[in-house]
């Protein structure tokens, strides 16, 4: 079946819209990395020693917290800006589908806020990491929809959807794989994702070129 087909030929008037919802889809994601840093608490302390004190305490589970949150919305952010620049024309649905993805996303400063304050309980770490997988489900929705109604160019690659879909799923699925390990080891999960998403890439990476040198 032939996903990349010019069914719905671009015009200066479709180019408009579509320009018109990546500049305000942009705009909502870059409020909602800001929002991130507007809720970091500022270290307190008399003196310049429990300045650093409070600082290192809080490092583990606010500053950090908030450099996960912060590179989670900017990886959303670099796919959802590379989809469109292979999408032709508004597929019936993508408004409102790219309306729930950006509903989730505005998420993600508040469950990144429930992390670093409620981190220490599973309730916690499942709730963010059950944010984070909306977010990539609400993105692969997107995918599928202009798949679906053949508006991504004609000129691009072939192999693009499906590369786009394994960049989504990878990270997700180590957010996924966490929240049950979560009820288990709550504490070793915030530091897992990370490395659980690579180890992920990795094996999917293997697995493809074990596939090509087979075929």
């Amino acid at each position: 079946m032939t996903y990349v087909t010019d069914a719905v030929a671009p015009t200066r008037e479709t180019d408009s819209a579509l320009e018109r919802l990546t500049f305000f889809s942009d705009a909502v994601i870059a409020i909602a990395m800001t929002l991130l840093a507007l809720e970091l608490p500022v270290p307190e302390g008399e003196n310049d020693g429990e300045l650093w004190q409070s600082f290192l305490h809080l490092l583990p589970r606010q500053y950090l917290t908030f450099v996960l949150g912060f590179v989670v919305i900017a990886m959303f952010w670099h796919s959802h800006h590379r989809f469109f620049q292979h999408v032709t024309a508004l597929a019936p649905g993508l408004v409102r589908a790219n309306t729930v993805f950006l509903f989730t996303v505005v998420t993600l400063p508040f469950a990144t806020r429930v992390l670093g304050e409620r981190g220490e309980s599973t309730f916690g770490t499942v709730f963010y990491a059950l944010a984070v997988t909306a977010v990539g489900l609400s993105l692969l929705a997107l995918l599928w929809l202009v798949r679906k109604h053949g508006v991504v160019h004609s000129d691009a690659d072939p192999e693009w959807p499906g590369r786009m879909a394994r960049g989504i799923l990878v990270p997700v699925s180590a957010f996924v794989i966490s929240i049950p390990v979560a009820f288990v080891d709550n504490e070793i999960v915030r530091y897992s994702w990370v490395p659980l998403a690579w180890l992920i890439g990795l094996a999917v990476r293997g697995y493809l070129r074990l596939r090509r040198v087979n075929s």
